[in-house]
């Protein structure tokens, strides 16, 4: 066969959607030496280098100012002349080509919860139902998603659905694994408390930041820190603001946007990982927690049960009491601790991504033989 895969977010994307991209083509770089590949990368990086060179794989490049627009117009044209058999667009898929579509749809949090985007956000996906009822093919993260997309009606013909779960890389690792020396050092880089819960991800009102920060208020051990790791985003309230007006100054510690190579050493140096938000397609940071060794408070919604399994402490995110109780037990209960992290260590080799790179080569061989 030969597949196309859109990678325009490779060299720089939406942070969960870049982190699936570039596991998936790793994996598929290293299992398959049968299919052409043809990898569709931004071209404003051509001068970037792409680390997985072999004779099967091709590399284009294009514009990708808009990625609606580049997939629905430019792409079909662009990809004519390669005569590929099939090939996996993100999000939007084009609805007249002369290969077989795969539209991967990572969520649909636009229309489930649209308040959590602004209008200019909403209008630019609104696409994506009409577009995804004309492939041949939609992929997505969970089932949770399936559902709603089925729910949505974004799919005419319930045979072409396919979930392809997200994997976990194995650069997330407990903390005996790295060097006293390592853990040291990051410590000092971020002057860590010995002590403390971890979140890590965008900060926005649908991540349920302010919640997370109330409940500190009901947690008994009044000398545990808050670390938040991540970017600010869109309709976010003033957080050191906040911080200061709820009294928690002493007990937030804000480092912003984590580098990869630093934040797996500090994932396995918190005690408890805390993930709150209202609604998720999936959720890789619990899922990268649990096989840090580290036990997950999560939301008792959306599609965080589906992926945590057994190994997660699930509270009701609206109720920060509730939240702070969860946490209470697993600081309180050694046992319980240490059986959550037993479990969630076995629940996260439950997801691999190299078993999501062949599901998805499947899926295309499905496709194009249909």
């Amino acid at each position: 066969m030969k597949i196309g895969i859109d990678a325009k977010w490779y060299f720089d994307g939406n942070p969960s959607g870049k982190v699936v991209i570039r596991n998936l083509i790793k994996e598929i770089y290293e299992i398959d030496d049968q299919n052409e590949i043809f990898i569709i990368l931004d071209k404003k990086f051509k001068e970037e280098h792409f680390p997985f060179e072999k004779s099967n794989i091709k590399l284009i490049y294009v514009w990708s100012g808009v990625n609606l627009l580049s997939n629905v117009f430019l792409l079909p044209i662009v990809l004519a002349k390669y005569k590929l058999d099939v090939c996996i667009f993100q999000y939007f898929a084009p609805p007249i080509s002369n290969f077989k579509t795969i539209v991967y749809i990572h969520d649909i949090i636009f229309k489930t919860h649209p308040k959590y985007f602004t209008l200019k956000e909403r209008i630019y996906f609104s696409p994506m139902k009409f577009l995804a009822r004309r492939t041949d093919g939609i992929v997505t993260v969970s089932k949770y998603v399936l559902d709603r997309i089925k729910q949505f009606n974004f799919c005419n013909n319930e045979t072409k659905l396919m979930v392809v779960y997200n994997g976990i890389s194995n650069k997330y690792m407990p903390k005996n694994f790295y060097s006293v020396e390592n853990l040291e050092q990051i410590k000092m880089k971020y002057s860590l408390p010995e002590r403390f819960l971890l979140y890590v991800g965008r900060l926005n009102e649908r991540k349920n930041i302010l919640s997370l920060l109330v409940s500190l208020n009901y947690i008994e051990d009044k000398s545990i820190k808050m670390v938040l790791c991540g970017k600010y985003d869109w309709k976010m309230f003033n957080l050191p603001e906040k911080i200061k007006e709820l009294g928690l100054i002493d007990r937030v510690l804000l480092l912003g946007y984590i580098s990869d190579e630093d934040l797996h050493i500090i994932y396995s140096l918190a005690s408890i990982f805390c993930y709150v938000s209202f609604e998720e397609g999936f959720g890789l940071p619990p899922l990268e927690s649990l096989a840090s060794g580290v036990p997950v408070v999560v939301s008792n919604t959306s599609s965080l049960s589906e992926v945590c399994g057994d190994a997660g402490i699930y509270c009701n995110p609206y109720n920060p009491q509730d939240i702070a109780e969860k946490i209470n037990l697993v600081l309180l209960d050694d046992k319980l601790r240490e059986k959550k992290i037993k479990t969630g260590l076995k629940r996260s080799k439950d997801f691999n991504w190299n078993h999501s790179a062949k599901a998805l080569l499947l899926f295309c061989e499905q496709i194009c033989e249909s």
